[in-house]
């Protein structure tokens, strides 16, 4: 076989890839460095190059879903052109609209990885977290909202979502429509 050259970067995302794919299939335990190496078409040297570890590359390729996820939120988050209910609502139609179809999504939503989706939900509160505390303040200051401290408004806000929107009994419809209306109570709570 005949040796193929790419850049760095390029290398290192197609293993971070090639592993979110196969521990979406096999599950992480099952999926080896061996395995990823054989699917990425490359020798298992050459991942621990890029990766000490199985854990390390995964904790990698979590970080970058979780950028990839609250990517779709910050223009919404930052819209200063509009009222904070109204890019509450938006955000509610980000959340229904979310791509399930990604390897990331069906590896994170399994059933038996609620551990592993509680972490990443830690994970996009944390990236989340300054960008809605900023805003909070802004409508504070501005007058749209009267909040002693924002920055618990904002954490309450981001933290209750995943009690509310994480694996439940009802629709994510009507998970996400409670959601609004408790995020409503705790701005409007001041």
């Amino acid at each position: 076989m005949k040796r193929i050259s790419k850049a760095p970067e390029v290398r290192r995302q197609e293993l971070l890839d090639t592993a979110m794919e196969l521990f979406a299939q096999k599950g992480y335990e099952e999926t080896s460095m061996g395995d990823i190496a054989r699917a990425a078409g490359v020798a298992q040297g050459l991942c621990y190059r890029y990766f000490d570890s199985k854990q390390k590359l995964f904790q990698e390729a979590m970080d970058q879903y979780v950028h990839t996820c609250c990517a779709g939120f910050l223009p919404v988050i930052h819209d200063r052109s509009k009222s904070i209910q109204t890019r509450l609502e938006e955000m509610a139609r980000l959340i229904l609209a979310q791509d399930q179809a990604s390897p990331q999504s069906a590896f994170y939503h399994r059933e038996d990885h609620q551990d592993l989706h509680q972490e990443l939900s830690l994970k996009i509160c944390r990236c989340l977290l300054p960008h809605v505390t900023e805003e909070l303040r802004a409508a504070c200051a501005s007058g749209e909202l009267s909040l002693r401290r924002p920055e618990v408004a904002a954490s309450f806000l981001l933290h209750g979502t995943i009690g509310l929107i994480g694996p439940g009994e009802l629709p994510l419809e009507e998970r996400v429509a409670e959601l609004l209306r408790y995020a409503n109570q705790i701005l409007s709570a001041g």
